[in-house]
Parts: C-alpha cells; sequence; structure tokens
C-alpha cells in the first residue's frame, strides 16, 4: 500500500518577508540544495481563497497548489555555463507532477552546468482560472530568473522553458503571450521581460484548443518540439501544427518525432529509450542550429 498523501500548508507572505527572501536568494552560495522561493509577494493575483493544504501523493506529484513556488538549482559557480532551464511539469492541471526531480531534469542537466528552476504552478482545484493563473506564474517565474540572473550567474539572454504534456500547453502558451514587462511599474521584478529565449515542448498537449488559440509570430522564441506518433493524450499531429506554424513565421523549430513510446515517451527514467534521448537532441539543436550555448560559458 502507498502512504497516504503529505499535506503542506501555506501562508501568505508579509511585504518585508518576502523581499528579505529575495535579496536571501541571491546571497546564497550555489551548491546542490534548492531554493523554493514564493513567485508573488503576499497573496497571488486572482488568489481563490482559503483552499486548503497542498497534497504530495506517492508519486511526488502536487497537487491543490494555491502558493505558486520555484525551486532554484543552481550548479557552483565554477561550473556555471550560465544558461538556465525552467521546468514545468504536467498534471492535467490538476496536479504538478515530478515536482522534486523538475521529471529528472535536475539530475541530468545540472552536473552540466545548468541551472534548473523548477515551477510549482497553481492548479485547479482550487483555481478557478487555471490557464490564465498558470500563465501568470509562468510570466512570473521568467521575470524572477531574469531579475536574479546575476546574482545567480545566469546569462539573462540564455533562460529557456521546457514543459511536458500540461506543462508543454502551459509554455506554448507563455511563449506566444509573453510580454516586455512595465517599465513603470513600482516593483522591479515587474519591469521585467517574460519572454524565454528558447522553449522545449515535450508531447505538447493542446487541451482541445486549434493552433490558432497560439498566435506563432516572427518574435516567438526558437522551439524545440518532440512527440510520439503513439500518443493518445497528445496527439502528434498537433506537434506537427506547431512546427508548420512556426516554419510559416520563420521561427527556428526543431520538430523530433518518434514511433513508440506513448504519452510518456520522454521521461528520463529509462535513458535506454529513444524518447529519453531528448536533452542531447535539445542540447545539439540549441548549439548548432539556434547558436544558444548551453553547455559552454558564455556570461555576461
Amino acid at each position: 500500500m502507498h502512504p497516504p498523501p503529505a499535506v503542506f500548508s501555506h501562508q501568505p507572505l508579509q511585504n518585508g518577508r518576502w523581499f528579505g527572501i529575495l535579496a536571501l536568494a541571491t546571497a546564497l552560495t550555489f551548491g546542490a540544495e534548492p531554493l523554493t522561493l514564493p513567485l508573488w509577494e503576499g497573496t497571488p493575483p486572482n488568489a481563490s481563497g482559503n483552499s486548503g493544504p497542498e497534497i504530495v501523493d506517492a508519486a511526488g506529484s502536487v497537487g491543490n497548489v494555491s502558493a505558486p513556488t520555484i525551486a532554484v538549482h543552481l550548479p557552483p559557480r565554477e561550473r556555471a555555463t550560465g544558461a538556465a532551464f525552467i521546468v514545468c511539469p504536467g498534471g492535467s492541471y490538476s496536479r504538478v507532477g515530478l515536482f522534486a526531480s523538475g521529471m529528472g531534469t535536475v539530475g541530468h542537466f545540472l552536473p552540466q552546468g545548468i541551472a534548473i528552476i523548477v515551477l510549482k504552478y497553481r492548479t485547479r482545484p482550487p483555481s478557478t482560472d487555471v490557464i490564465a493563473d498558470s500563465l501568470a506564474d509562468a510570466k512570473r517565474a521568467v521575470r524572477l530568473v531574469r531579475r536574479h540572473a546575476a546574482g545567480w550567474n545566469i546569462d539573462p539572454a540564455r533562460i529557456g522553458l521546457i514543459g511536458s504534456s500540461a506543462g508543454s500547453h502551459l509554455v506554448l502558451n507563455l511563449a506566444t503571450h509573453w510580454d516586455r514587462g512595465d517599465a513603470r511599474a513600482t516593483v522591479a521584478v515587474d519591469r521585467e521581460s517574460c519572454r524565454p529565449d528558447f522553449i522545449g515542448l515535450l508531447c505538447p498537449w493542446p487541451n482541445r484548443q486549434p493552433i490558432a488559440d497560439f498566435p506563432i509570430t516572427p518574435e516567438t522564441p526558437p522551439m524545440f518540439v518532440a512527440s510520439a506518433r503513439d500518443d493518445q493524450v497528445a496527439p502528434s499531429t498537433f506537434a506537427a501544427d506547431i512546427a508548420a506554424a512556426a516554419g510559416a513565421t520563420g521561427v527556428s523549430c526543431r520538430l523530433w518525432l518518434i514511433e513508440r513510446g506513448g504519452h510518456t515517451a520522454f521521461r528520463l527514467t529509462n535513458r535506454r529509450t529513444e524518447g529519453s534521448q531528448w536533452p542531447e537532441r535539445l542540447i545539439e539543436w540549441l548549439e548548432e542550429s539556434v547558436a544558444i550555448p548551453v553547455t559552454k560559458k558564455r556570461l555576461p
């Protein structure tokens, strides 16, 4: 039998405490232990009220998320390349799956000197508008990472997003609905752009939406799209639609289709499968086709 789900309670942070945590984040020593930071000062926008504690199941998926956070995993300073991946796990927007390991990306990319920031976005329940709320959380995450780039030894021009399933839906939503920030904002974080410099979409899930809901323009970030032809949850035809829309607007896009693996084709738990080779494919595309080095140092 599985152990009962763990529960965690979150209380809104007071103004001074929130800014104090962000200051501490900049001053931390680089290492393997992640730092968990709240995305929002106090109550998040469009909060659903008293939603109760989070629920963590035996597989490590987190549900009932009302207080979104980022878990910041930084490589040692001497090994940092300056690249950062913000990871958005899937879970049908009802949970955030494989949060602790960032879908396995922490163990794979951190030793290569790439910073991994895992986003725990709001879920349904308690959110009553989870698409809008999770998009606001993703935008805020990019702004926070960019704001703290210097202190975290990250190049603000090499911040990418990687998502799987519902997480890839969120990443695509952000990549096609980003903004440059508000230059008149009183909070410095809000003045930062939330445009990712590149994105990775693993088994992109359309959530019953057509590609037209994601307006790809020449300013859309370069994208790596991976899908299995036998995926019955996120059809590979949607991945092909994304690639076609990118090609029509001149956006750099690498579409990688594999025959088998289904909706779990790109998990990193078994590195002998074809789909688990996506990190190598992603890095090759970034460094050779898009000229964004992620395994080599190029600090600002």
